[in-house]
């Protein structure tokens, strides 16, 4: 075990390789779902910011995606107060939130309330390997077309995964397995517990309502590059 993390170092090793294999020396913000980020403890996040300052060569911190996404970033503080970003505290916590400043040529003053535990919050599942997959690709497909409804992006991401390699497969799978282990120690007394068969029901009529051509975008799509669009993503032409 680390002196400082539940969690045994040769685990930590394994799942800093994970992260350390989508890096490449153009990357300063490490984007981290936020499943993955409840998981560990302050000692696992010491010790993959210490891995990660020696990748950018300077200190880091984490911040909170203040967008709708689920998801954190690791990174350089300069690079969350660039262009229009900026960081702001919840009143109460020292969490920080990376958000991006309104346009309209004012100063403003904003102003977090603190997040109250919910006593009766339910642990959320731990996602599969495709899940992880789609969440990686969501945003890029919603980027290229912002109207497209998320039935039409969970369809196009579903024929993607049944084609791809063995090899990106098995990367998703070992992260959903680490993910799975990590609730597990944490969480030693969770069960999964299916959705009631009157629910299963409801949401697959509203499924099946959605009858959206999509075919046509799904070949449009086939060439987007898979770059991150977190602050901090360097695009070796523009240097």
């Amino acid at each position: 075990m680390s002196s400082d993390s539940q969690y045994p170092v040769e685990q930590l090793q394994v799942f800093w390789e994970r992260m350390k294999a989508d890096l490449n020396p153009f990357i300063y913000v490490l984007p981290i779902d936020g499943l993955t980020y409840r998981m560990l403890d302050d000692g696992a996040k010491e010790y993959i910011a210490n891995k990660f300052m020696k990748h950018v060569t300077e200190d880091v911190i984490f911040c909170r995606d203040g967008s709708e996404s689920d998801r954190y970033f690791l990174g350089p503080p300069r690079f969350f107060m660039a262009g229009s970003g900026m960081i702001v505290h919840p009143i109460g916590t020292d969490e920080a939130i990376w958000v991006k400043r309104p346009n309209d040529g004012l100063q403003h003053i904003m102003v977090v309330p603190p997040v109250l535990p919910n006593r009766c919050s339910k642990i959320p599942r731990p996602p599969n390997a495709y899940i992880l997959y789609r969440k990686d690709r969501h945003r890029l497909i919603k980027a290229s077309r912002p109207d497209i409804h998320n039935n039409d992006i969970s369809r196009i991401l579903g024929r993607a995964w049944n084609k791809e390699s063995a090899e990106i497969r098995l990367k998703y799978k070992l992260r959903a397995d680490e993910i799975k282990q990590a609730l597990i120690e944490k969480h030693p007394d969770y069960r999964y517990r299916p959705r009631r068969s009157v629910d299963v029901r409801r949401r697959a009529a509203a499924h099946a309502a959605q009858s959206t051509s999509i075919d046509a975008f799904v070949h449009a799509t086939a060439d987007i590059v898979d770059a991150d669009q977190a602050p901090g993503t360097v695009n070796p032409a523009q240097l």
